[in-house]
This record gives structure tokens, C-alpha cells and sequence, in this order.
């Protein structure tokens, strides 16, 4: 096996400009970056100019091909996730939306024992969740508050739950964020009712993200700015579904002129009918129809995306005008910050872990790496 990898004659993706150069990979970090370096390794990668950039980090995947992540098969979740890292994405958190105490519990022990490199732990999006603003959550297993529920599962699980959405101005949502903040787990404010006092109380009590802005809470209305309001008005980070239809392009424009690049995290929420055909589905014990891509409930009710993150970065770039270090920084670095490991990924620096996504100019993701690890390559 080669002790060092090269990677030559690449557009790297650096954290305010593109430059032609060359990355030397040594046990798993970026040992070198620069003209010429990759000449030093034992295997040399030319990639002809395509764009070398960090590694996608999406913090909201529910499934993809047919399977569920809550009732998913250790099988079917490594399929999962060796399917997002053909579409560039070295690393993400897993997310299991509401249901049954007893199925979220089922679903942890699997995702415990999870071994694949793209695993980054998991995302509870519920079921502390408001119902008027539920989505496609099923109404029956949401519930208030609890504290006790919070500590049962973390009793088992803490090591594993890196991210958790919930309505902030729930009953007791509060002490549930202290509780979370305080064992390192990051909180979300999403699926929430919440007044711009309420979500600033929030923010100031531990909530750093807002999840899917503008999805999911009450609209924006100028004499009561509610969640939306308080997001754009803050400094928490915000993430957004950049398909064209959760999110108008027009609206994703002035979310970055508002929270800038520093603040924006792009993720795909995607849901199990992810890579597959149009067609109808079942998710979260509900029907739902694929069409043109878009899945809905029967009512129309918008659930979850069918994208995949370089797309999302695609989309973005040609909604905002951004340049391509300013959206690989929404996809890398500012996920990365959120979860506290920037220290070890989402950007290209030495010593960092060398995870990569290598993509032509039409966002083709010609390679995946996890680690120092080619984990995908494109066979054309």
C-alpha cells in the first residue's frame, strides 16, 4: 500500500481563491499543499484542473435509494452513505426524524455501531416539534418536552448525537437546550412557532442554527419576524435546502446578502426516494409522490428534498452569484464550525484530514475522498 498520495495539477478550492497546485496526502492529512508537491508521493493522481475542494459536510441526510435511516438495515446504511460519497460527500449526520421512543432507540443502537468513514453521528429533527408547523412529521409521535426522554437516550447514545432540532418555545424547550448545550450537542431551533423574542431567548440560551430557514416555521411578516426574522437578525448559523422550491432563488439571494457567506450551511434533508425515479413512496408511515424530483405529502406538503450536496452547492452558486470558495465554504467550513471540528475539517490546510471532493465545471464529482481514502471515483 502507498505511504503518501499525490494529487497533481488540481484548482484547488483555498478558503478566498482558486489556485492551480498540487496536494500531498501522508496518513490520512494533507501533508503538503502547493506547485510541485505531489511529485514527492509514491502514487501520483493527475486530475487535469478539476476543482480539488474540501470534502461536502451535510448535517441533515433522512435516507436515499429506497431506505429509511430510521429503519434502515446496517446493509442498507452503508449503501446510503456510499451513495452520498459519490456525490461528494466526505462526511454527515445522519437524521432521524420523529417517531416512537422505541423506534428512535432501535434506530441509535444500529447507527451506533455504524463503521463507514462519511458517518459523522446523527441529527434528531423531533419530536419535541410544534404541530402546526410540523411538515411531514407524523402528528401522533410528537411530543412536549422531556427532560427525561432527552437524558434516557443520552444515556446510551451521547457519544453518538452531534445535532438536535426542536420548537423552542415549546414548554421546557429551554432547560432541554441548557441540558444539550452543556454535553456539547448542538442544538436547532426548526418546526417551530416561535415569536423573534422567543427565538432570541433561544439563541441566547445555547439554539446556533436555524434549521431549513423559512421551511417548516412561520412566515416572515414585517410587523411580526417570528424565527425567520430573528435568524437573519442574528448571528446563529441558518441552513437552507437549495433546490429552487423549498427555498425561492430570490430568497436564498438575500439570505446571503444578509448572514454572508460565514453563516449559511447547505444541506439536502434528502429523503429515502433520494436516487431514485419519480414515483410514489412511503415515508415516515405516510404516502408520499415524487414528481419532477419534489417529493410531497398527498396534501402537497413539501417533504424533504431529493438532492444530492453538489447540486445544492451548483444551485447556490448560480442563485447568489457567489464565487466557488464562498459556496464550498457553505458546504465545508461553516458545517464544520457548527459541529466544533474545523480543527480537523472543512477546508484544504495541512495537517487536516483529507477529505476532498474532486468535481469538473459542470459540479461532475470525479472523486471522493475520506481520509487520505479514494472512496468513489468516477468510471466514465
Amino acid at each position: 500500500m502507498a505511504k503518501t498520495l499525490g494529487i497533481k495539477n488540481g484548482l484547488l478550492v483555498r478558503s478566498d481563491k482558486v489556485v492551480l497546485g498540487d496536494v500531498l496526502i501522508r496518513a490520512g492529512k494533507i501533508a503538503k499543499i502547493g506547485q510541485g508537491v505531489a511529485e514527492e508521493a509514491d502514487v501520483v493522481l493527475s486530475v487535469n484542473r478539476c476543482f480539488v475542494a474540501p470534502g461536502f459536510i451535510d448535517i441533515q441526510v433522512n435516507g436515499a435509494l429506497g431506505h429509511d435511516f430510521l429503519n434502515a438495515s446496517p446493509d442498507e446504511i452503508d449503501k446510503i452513505l456510499d451513495f452520498f460519497a459519490r456525490h461528494g460527500t466526505a462526511g454527515l449526520l445522519v437524521t432521524l426524524t420523529t417517531a416512537p421512543f422505541e423506534e428512535l432507540h432501535s434506530a441509535l443502537l444500529r447507527l451506533a455501531a455504524v463503521k463507514h468513514p462519511a458517518f459523522g453521528g446523527v441529527h434528531l429533527e423531533g419530536p419535541f416539534l410544534a404541530e402546526a408547523t410540523r411538515g411531514a412529521h407524523p402528528k401522533e409521535y410528537l411530543r412536549l418536552p422531556s427532560l427525561e426522554l432527552v437524558r434516557l437516550l443520552l444515556r446510551d447514545f451521547g457519544k453518538v448525537v452531534k445535532l438536535w432540532t426542536l420548537a423552542p418555545e415549546l414548554p421546557g424547550a429551554l432547560e432541554l437546550v441548557k441540558e444539550l448545550a452543556d454535553r456539547g450537542i448542538q442544538v436547532a431551533a426548526g418546526h417551530s412557532e416561535a415569536s423573534y423574542d422567543e427565538a432570541l431567548q433561544a439563541f441566547s440560551g445555547g439554539v446556533s442554527l436555524v434549521t431549513h430557514l423559512f421551511n417548516g416555521m412561520r412566515p416572515f411578516h414585517h410587523r411580526h419576524p417570528g424565527l425567520c426574522g430573528a435568524a437573519l437578525d442574528s448571528r446563529v448559523f441558518v441552513s437552507l435546502i437549495c433546490d429552487g422550491v423549498h427555498v425561492h432563488p430570490a430568497s436564498v439571494r438575500v439570505v446571503a446578502k444578509v448572514k454572508g457567506f460565514s453563516h449559511v450551511i447547505l444541506i439536502t434533508d434528502a429523503v429515502s426516494p433520494t436516487g431514485l425515479l419519480d414515483g410514489e413512496y412511503p415515508l415516515f408511515g405516510q404516502k408520499i409522490l415524487v414528481d419532477s424530483g419534489i417529493p410531497r405529502l398527498t396534501d402537497g406538503t413539501l417533504a424533504g428534498s431529493t438532492l444530492t450536496m453538489e447540486r445544492a452547492v451548483k444551485n447556490f452558486m448560480e442563485f447568489t452569484g457567489c464565487s466557488l470558495p464562498e459556496v464550498v465554504r457553505c458546504a465545508t467550513l461553516n458545517p464544520a464550525r457548527l459541529l466544533g471540528i474545523d480543527d480537523k475539517k472543512g477546508s484544504l490546510a495541512v495537517g487536516k484530514d483529507a477529505d476532498l471532493v474532486i468535481f469538473d465545471e459542470d459540479f461532475n464529482v470525479q472523486y471522493t475522498f475520506i481520509g487520505g481514502k479514494i472512496v468513489y471515483a468516477r468510471e466514465d
